[in-house]
């Protein structure tokens, strides 16, 4: 009984270091491997990033079904207390307007939604980074 209690807080730690190290690697990694690990990691929160969007981006790719080129983006986010992230996010069809404000819901680098906000909608401390 001894031995088994034993193994089975081993196994908890190590599945701990495996989740804190992956959560340490994923941060700022825009590859999508990094999106994939920070969707399923519990220990990543989903937040709210701003950025603002640019005319270049940096790779396109034509959808598997449609064939309709989508646009990526990797860009620096910030927080609504000014915090700066890398991310990854894209455009599906179109390329986006550029000197438009995005409001961008992420869990770590698994991004779940962008919508175009106006500048009223921006956070006062995220509004002279951008």
């Amino acid at each position: 009984m001894k031995r088994f209690c034993k193994s089975i807080i081993a196994t908890i730690l190590v599945l701990a270091v495996i989740i804190i190290g992956l959560r340490i690697y994923t941060y700022n990694n825009t590859s999508s491997a990094a999106a994939i690990v920070d969707r399923f990691n519990p220990l990543v929160k989903t937040e709210v990033l701003y950025t603002k969007t640019t005319n270049k981006y940096d790779y396109k790719f034509p959808d598997a079904v449609s064939k309709i080129e989508n646009f990526a983006y990797i860009q620096s986010c910030y927080t609504k207390n000014g915090d700066i992230r890398k991310l990854e996010y894209i455009s599906f069809g179109k390329q986006l307007t550029p000197e438009k404000f995005l409001k961008i819901t992420a869990k770590g680098q698994s991004v779940l939604d962008w919508e175009e906000v106006n500048e009223q909608q921006l956070p006062e401390k995220v509004l002279p980074l951008l």
